[in-house]
């Protein structure tokens, strides 16, 4: 644009009496193609897709491929286009704790629906928690709730839906975990979920599940999400889980508020605690954080970073001290 504003100063110059009137036109003409090339290759960039975004089609595609593979043991035809039925997340989250030191958190959860079976049948593959993968809360879960490493395991299942309404579901699921050690499981998913007001949501999820591993248990999650003003949103988790591997009852709880200060972008803070009642120390955590929550360049690509304190306590032995931690943590949306 500076070239162009030189030449056409240039222009004016050589029409108020310069007498170079054909040098003139021939500066303007070259303004004009330097122009229409920037122009060009402008909109060569825009329609070239960035490396994020062909990755997220590759994951798309390479997730659907698999779910007409799997769904050609059921029929003789294929039709490619209904098989657009995958969906998933991806997140990485390093995070530094004075407790803990560094490490880096990650989760992956895919999910495709197979057309030829009513939509009622689906394959779930996925890298995380049990307890995340079976209640389907990898989400909701607050992220600085340490879990332990020996569970973040590859797991793939088939589901079943028989019912699926409005504001009630039932899910049936099996599968295995563990990688090559295959640890077979089963659960259970009924969920209910009700907007008690113009304001509130609430959902219930109860999960009944048995592992071969660890044997039967039962879990159960709340969450209340609440919309205080236009701006201001409060959520509250809670979930207990009874097993045969626990202490008694391990619970979790965390409650959030965000202050929304852009359409894409909040502001937060955190309260959370954890622990087992059979355990020797029964609260084992509890701590509180600043969040910064703002979606990136895309509608399906979350940034959340966060700083705070906890006061973490493991054995009886241990003198509970403040800690501090810093993260962030990357989330990808995938498929529909």
């Amino acid at each position: 644009m500076r070239r162009l504003g030189r030449c056409l100063f240039f222009s004016l110059l050589c029409g108020v009496g310069l007498g170079c009137t054909s040098t003139a036109a021939q500066a303007a003409e070259q303004a004009k193609q330097l122009e229409q090339t920037e122009q060009a290759e402008q909109t060569e960039q825009a329609d070239d897709p960035a490396l994020v975004d062909k990755f997220r089609e590759g994951l798309t595609y390479s997730v659907n491929a698999s779910a007409r593979w799997l769904d050609s043991f059921f029929t003789d035809e294929i039709n490619p286009a209904d098989y657009n039925t995958a969906s998933g997340s991806l997140t990485l989250t390093p995070e530094w704790d004075e407790y803990d030191g560094f490490s880096i958190d990650s989760s992956f959860r895919a999910k495709v629906v197979f057309p030829h079976a009513k939509r009622r049948f689906s394959a779930i593959i996925g890298r995380g928690d049990f307890d995340d993968f079976i209640n389907d809360t990898q989400q909701t879960r607050p992220s600085v709730i340490r879990r332990d490493q020996a569970d973040e395991e590859w797991m793939l299942g088939l589901g079943f839906d028989p019912y699926v309404e409005d504001h009630h579901s039932l899910s049936f699921g099996a599968g295995i975990r563990g990688g090559i050690n295959l640890d077979p499981y089963v659960r259970a998913r009924y969920r209910y979920e009700t907007i008690a007001d113009e304001n509130t949501e609430y959902r219930l999820q109860s999960v009944a599940f048995w592992r071969d591993s660890d044997g039967f248990g039962v879990a159960q999650t709340v969450t209340v999400d609440t919309a205080l003003t236009d701006r201001w949103f409060n959520k509250v988790w809670v979930r207990g889980t009874f097993a045969e591997r626990t202490e008694g009852v391990r619970w979790h709880a965390s409650e959030k508020i965000y202050y929304m200060y852009h359409h894409e972008r909040a502001i937060g803070a955190e309260i959370w605690w954890y622990g087992e009642t059979g355990h020797q120390v029964p609260l084992q955590d509890v701590g509180l954080r600043a969040i910064h929550r703002s979606r990136y360049s895309r509608d399906w690509l979350y940034f959340q970073t966060w700083v705070g304190v906890h006061w973490p306590r493991e054995v009886v032995t241990e003198t509970r001290q403040p800690r501090w931690l810093v993260g962030f943590e990357i989330e990808m949306l995938f498929g529909n």
